[in-house]
């Protein structure tokens, strides 16, 4: 059978005599209607949008996948590339959201083991630390503004998992890079720099694999990826090696390579220094597999732990083990308080006998003080206990104590009845002599803090220990992520690590994370082993915190520098100079046609106020001054009382309490709205802001409607003020630019005047904000309502009598509740600017004469008959017969 060819040979028609054929006639495709073209784009159109979304989610989930239990380790840095790749070139706030997104499919998933005190506990501490997490995005999206960009990420990943390890609370340091890292090439550098310089590597190799692919996309052509199967005149075939990839490309992969592969060329020495020990682990294990009863009933844990350690003696009496040196028993292994309990000082005595070797206990001891316990380790031999005991220093919040426990229990009832009492911190370290060595006992999630373990081997400890209690948090990776952070620390600072649990896993590791053995979970089991004891010290631990310290810094100036650089290519006069004499006099009387009322919030102020007060209506006597005080211990109200009777100009606000300087504020405006005042304005008592400087703002307000006095902008200073509130202060403001787009330099200032409409327009009754966070709300929403908003150059001058209000509880709402507003506005900008005030168009008040502000009498202005102006104040201002 004849095949036909694959191409038919050219017709000649007029060789066949025939008449050329006319040429077909193309037929035209069928349009779409409008209705299908409008959805077609709108479906694309959402695809686009949520492609970033799910690739940040998707991003999260993959480095949940690096940790234990799954520890796939290789995912670390591919991960943090596609949130890197993700973020490049994003605005900060929707990179903010985009490491929000990230965060959550990352730490829900690794922290769900906390699910066993509630869904809502552990979607609240997730949630929580998320907000601190997704910092990281926009410090990387600065970062690829700069050149070098992968050192700069690499070191913001530090200088995040910094952050997060110490605050607030004192930090919660779970999910740190580096601790996906236990065997893994990259392993080796903790020997080096610790854990932050891990976490760098793994971040700046992830750095240096998302320069790879913008390589690999941009050295592409575009014929090479949309080029027709055969050439032709229009698509030529691409000439010799134009695919290759670039020098810059190869240069980028191989350094990413070698930066993995280079904890490989560090020495993990084993070898014994000071003899050897031989030791023996008890996991007695626990009635349930979870769960806040996981315990059972009191002394049932205890009893499990006799019952192993009888064991362990019977397989020594039968040649079958070595007799151990010592004994570790692990957290919570004594649930009563043996120094008081005789039953349980009895069962320890016996365990310690058949031994025939001292034990390291995890016990619970009772107080000092009503609901107080503490969480310790100590030593107890044949005689009992030998007063050589370690207590938990770093005890973790709403799990081992509750933080505001009186206002919680109120909110959230279950926890009186199960977390009953508040673990107390101890104040020594965990270098125990025993066994004629010394060791290093840290408890539980200590583990993860850097500071403590280190402490105890600067101590002289020669070997590690991890008393831990994981029985309730089920069979949902928290062991083996602890496990994790034991090896990394074994490999730091060159020291065999014994992790003993109650439950599961316990492990013995040598000096170089190797397991040499483990039991599984909620099994009883025993765990031997002669241990090497080493003396000398890895660099990480002699470095201490400075690889930390030293790349935190970099990155915070990287970010200084990134932010620099946008802000002078986007700057703008903030406020009209209008030096002309004729501009100055007329603002001038615009300024003093209005009625000017300060609001000043007092508590424990009794030594200042007479001196702000003083010095307020020296510099501007045409103001009044009204103080809010919440019923100071210290006399501060009776103190305004006297210069409101001295001054008809002073006006005093008694609140039954202290509730918080946000509330202080809304009465305060409440009352100043009440009474008809134009402009109020906010300052402190402790004379940190300067009245003599108040004419700054009133003169701002001519063209504006809130002015802010700023320490931040070129002409603001401070002064006295310690480093750490200076970083604080800076870094606080820096990221409410980031998550709420709102184009201030000092968003939490204190000293600012607002005209009255801004008050007005809002419904003060909704106000929560109560700390420096209430200074954000009412700026942001001002600028979003389209006010206009100007900053002033002030001096600001740390208080010199007094205490300052500052807190951690301050800093932790100021934390959240930005992070919530920037998730929860879906407002990108301000709406459309409104009209600034001038004194041409401004119908202004004539004023007041001595005596009681009387009542605004102008006619309401639109704003004026839609909103509420909040609560009556609930006493009646002193100063006035």
């Amino acid at each position: 059978m004849t095949h036909a060819p694959a191409t038919p040979p050219p017709h000649d028609p007029a060789t066949a005599g025939a008449p050329p054929t006319p040429p077909a006639t193309p037929q035209k495709p069928q349009q779409p209607t409008d209705a299908t073209s409008g959805a077609a784009r709108r479906l694309r159109t959402t695809g686009r949008r949520l492609t970033r979304p799910a690739l940040a989610t998707f991003a999260g989930l993959l480095l949940y996948t690096a940790f234990p239990p799954i520890g796939w380790w290789p995912l670390a840095p591919v991960a943090v590339a596609v949130l890197t790749l993700t973020v490049r070139g994003r605005r900060l706030r929707i990179s903010y959201g985009l490491g929000l997104l990230f965060s959550l499919g990352f730490l829900l998933p690794l922290l769900r083991f906390v699910s066993f005190v509630g869904a809502d506990g552990w979607i609240v501490l997730s949630t929580a630390e998320a907000a601190i997490l997704a910092a990281i995005a926009p410090a990387t999206t600065l970062a690829w503004r700069l050149p070098a960009a992968p050192l700069w990420t690499g070191a913001a990943w530090v200088a995040q998992e910094a952050l997060r390890g110490r605050a607030p609370f004192g930090g919660f340091p779970w999910g740190r890079l580096a601790f996906s890292q236990p065997d893994s090439p990259y392993t080796g550098l903790a020997a080096l720099g610790g854990a932050p310089l891990v976490t760098f590597a793994v971040a700046t190799t992830a750095a240096l694999l998302a320069t790879t692919a913008i390589h690999l996309h941009t050295q592409t052509p575009a014929w090479s990826r949309r080029r027709p199967p055969h050439p032709t005149p229009s698509h030529p075939t691409p000439p010799h090696g134009a695919r290759r990839p670039t020098l810059a490309l190869t240069a980028t992969a191989a350094t990413a390579g070698a930066l993995t592969l280079a904890g490989l060329a560090v020495p993990l020495p084993t070898a014994a220094q000071h003899g050897t020990l031989q030791v023996a682990a008890i996991q007695g294990d626990v009635p349930e597999a979870g769960g806040y009863h996981a315990l059972g009933r009191a002394m049932q844990v205890t009893t499990n732990h006799v019952q192993g350690t009888e064991n362990l003696a019977a397989a020594v009496r039968a040649g079958t083990t070595p007799q151990p040196d010592l004994v570790l028993w692990p957290e919570n292994s004594s649930d009563l308080d043996p120094l008081t309990d005789p039953d349980a000082a009895t069962a320890l005595t016996h365990a310690a006998t058949v031994a025939r070797a001292p034990l390291l206990v995890g016990a619970v001891l009772d107080g000092p003080g009503d609901r107080h316990v503490r969480n310790a380790g100590l030593i107890w031999t044949t005689d009992g206990p030998t007063g050589d005991m370690y207590v938990k220093r770093h005890p973790v919040p709403f799990a081992e104590y509750l933080p505001g426990r009186a206002l919680l229990e109120k909110l959230i009832t279950r926890f009186a009845d199960e977390m009953p009492n508040d673990f107390l911190a101890g104040t020594g370290h965990g270098a125990l002599p025993v066994a004629g060595t010394t060791i290093g006992d840290v408890i539980c999630f200590e583990v993860a803090y850097d500071g403590l373990v280190r402490d105890n081997v600067n101590r002289g400890a020669e070997l590690l220990v991890i008393q831990t209690n994981n029985a309730s948090f089920g069979r949902k990776g928290e062991s083996e992520q602890q496990l994790a952070m034991s090896r990394l620390r074994a490999v730091e600072h060159g020291r065999a690590t014994v992790q003993v649990s109650t439950s599961g896993q316990s492990a013995i590791i040598a000096p170089d994370g190797t397991i040499l053995s483990q039991t599984g979970l909620y099994e009883p089991g025993v765990l031997t082993a002669q241990l090497p004891l080493r003396t000398t010290h890895t660099l990480a631990t002699r470095l201490g915190i400075v690889p930390e310290m030293a790349l935190t810094a970099l990155a915070v100036i990287a970010i200084l520098g990134a932010l620099l650089h946008t802000r002078r290519s986007r700057r703008t006069t903030p406020h009209d100079h209008d030096t002309t004499p004729t501009g100055t006099d007329q603002k001038r009387r615009g300024v003093e046609a209005t009625r000017v009322v300060v609001c000043v919030p007092t508590y424990n102020e009794r030594d200042n106020l007479p001196d702000t007060a003083r010095r307020l209506r020296t510099a501007n006597p045409a103001v009044d001054l009204l103080v809010i005080d919440d019923a100071s211990p210290d006399g501060t109200g009776d103190i305004a009382d006297e210069l409101a009777a001295a001054d008809s100009h002073i006006h005093v606000l008694h609140r039954a309490g202290k509730s918080g300087l946000g509330s202080a504020y809304i009465a305060g405006f409440t009352w100043a709205l009440q009474h008809g005042y134009d402009i109020i304005v906010e300052m402190d008592a402790d004379g940190s802001h300067q009245p003599e400087q108040l004419p700054r703002l009133l003169d701002a307000l001519t063209g504006a409607d809130l002015a802010i006095g700023s320490r931040w902008i070129p002409g603001g200073t401070v002064h006295n003020w310690p480093r750490s509130r200076l970083v604080l202060s800076r870094g606080a403001n820096a990221y409410v630019r980031a998550a709420l787009g709102v184009p201030l330099r000092d968003a939490t200032a204190g000293f600012r005047a607002y005209r009255a409409d801004v008050l007005r327009a809002r419904d003060l009754t909704l106000v929560a904000s109560q700390g420096y966070c209430f200074q954000v709300d009412l700026a942001w929403r001002a600028w979003q309502s389209g006010f206009r908003v100007i900053e002033v150059p002030i001096d600001f001058v740390e208080r010199e009598r007094g205490a300052s209000k500052m807190n951690r509880s301050i800093v932790a709402e100021g934390f959240w509740r930005v992070g919530w507003w920037a998730l929860s506005s879906r407002r990108r900008g301000p709406a459309a600017t409104r009209t600034p005030h001038t004194p041409s168009t401004t119908a202004i008040p004539a004023p007041a004469p001595p005596g009681d502000p009387a009542p605004t009498t102008s006619t309401p202005t639109p704003t004026d008959s839609t909103a509420e102006t909040g609560p009556s104040a609930t006493s009646t201002p002193a100063g006035r017969s």
